[in-house]
């Protein structure tokens, strides 16, 4: 082992030498390093490596698809784990043991028989989604296998929205976006308002994953964004996940050699991950169907949540409209008790008036009448004898 090890470095450090430049070296079951001093695999790999975490079936669209095993019926892809900003786009990091595979290669369709299916790719990507946004939600869902892509132009994808998940624009970046994902009964209302800004490029034949504006998450959260580089993580910890250490993001992401493999059920380690069509289909079904009717319950409680909140607004406004009319009739009356004020004291002054101008008439009258008294009367005392 030691050996094999030491050769393997010197293979990588000292790139293909001289009558071995097309050699492969193998470091484990289906892993080789080729001339490029990258790790190879081919599809049959993924059937191996697969098999402990999910069932495989054969379906006549797409040949055989994985279909991972999970306790949770509302179970959907790109929800355990979080979202970096590195060299190459957002990247997703999956704190699943089959993330390295299932979310960087191939595409993923939500089949109604059997819930959702991983198609195997050849094609290494940060992500493959779908990206909604809005002013207070981001959104995103996994590509189907109808939809390529151009580089450099927008993906028109249309999508269930019960395909997305969603989190609030503040919490994009929590390193558990599970915690802070919307419930499907709300997507009614978010979904409408949403615009698409699914984009895709090709930078020196990688993907790059522009989807949602970084400035804008810079500015909803508040802090800069760290942005990261992309290397190469190790075979042996692939289960493990991405790491992030200092700013670098390793992901094991090996080229993937498309030709032709044994399928599933020829292979040692995939067998007893092959599941009796019937059988599958069975479970799968009863999942789907409880999934669904959990998802029409929900949109019945938020219909009728929505009806009550229309019939309490309805009695606000009305309650509003009462108390705006009490509020008028209220001025009203104030002011026409204020106009009966103004013109008593109106009338009061009117009466002082009165009263003032009486009395000065009076007065008058009684002056002029002892000035002529006192003329009249008056009389020459007689003489005393």
């Amino acid at each position: 082992m030691k050996t094999t090890r030491t050769l393997l470095l010197a293979l990588i450090l000292g790139g293909a030498l001289a009558g071995t430049a097309s050699a492969q070296t193998s470091i484990s079951a289906g892993i080789h390093i080729g001339p490029s001093g990258r790790a190879s695999v081919d599809l049959g790999f993924f059937y191996d490596d697969l098999a402990p975490y999910g069932n495989w079936v054969q379906r006549p669209q797409y040949g055989w698809v994985w279909t991972p095993r999970v306790e949770q019926s509302s179970w959907r892809p790109y929800e355990d784990g979080h979202w970096a900003w590195t060299d190459e786009g957002w990247t997703w990091i999956s704190d699943e043991p089959y993330g390295w595979a299932t979310y960087h290669y191939g595409r993923w369709y939500d089949d109604p028989d059997y819930g959702w299916e991983w198609i195997p790719g050849d094609e290494w990507a940060p992500a493959w989604v779908s990206w909604q946004e809005s002013d207070d939600y981001v959104g995103w869902a996994p590509l189907p296998p109808s939809v390529d892509f151009r580089p450099g132009v927008n993906l028109n994808v249309r999508l269930s929205p019960d395909a997305y998940v969603f989190v609030p624009s503040r919490q994009f970046l929590a390193p558990r976006v599970r915690d802070y994902v919307v419930s499907r009964a709300q997507y009614g209302q978010i979904f409408p308002r949403t615009r698409n800004v699914t984009r895709y490029n090709r930078v020196n034949n990688r993907i790059f994953n522009q989807g949602v504006a970084i400035e804008r998450i810079q500015r909803v959260t508040g802090r800069q964004v760290t942005r990261y580089q992309i290397a190469d993580l190790g075979a042996n910890d692939r289960h493990r996940g991405a790491r992030i250490v200092q700013n670098r993001v390793t992901i094991f992401r090996p080229q993937v050699q498309n030709v032709r493999v044994a399928p599933p059920p020829d292979r040692p380690a995939a067998r007893r991950a092959v599941v009796a069509q019937r059988q599958q289909v069975r479970t799968q079904r009863q999942e789907v169907q409880v999934n669904r009717q959990q998802q029409t319950r929900q949109r019945v409680q938020v219909e009728r949540q929505r009806a009550q909140n229309q019939q309490w607004q309805a009695q606000a406004a009305q309650q509003r409209a009462q108390r705006q009319q009490r509020q008028a009739e209220v001025h009203q009356q104030r002011a026409e008790n204020q106009q009966r004020q103004a013109q008593a004291h109106q009338q009061r002054a009117q009466g002082h008036q009165q009263r003032a101008q009486a009395q000065r008439q009076k007065a008058n009258q009684g002056n002029h009448g002892n000035n002529g008294n006192g003329h009249g009367n008056h009389r020459q005392k007689p003489p005393k004898q």
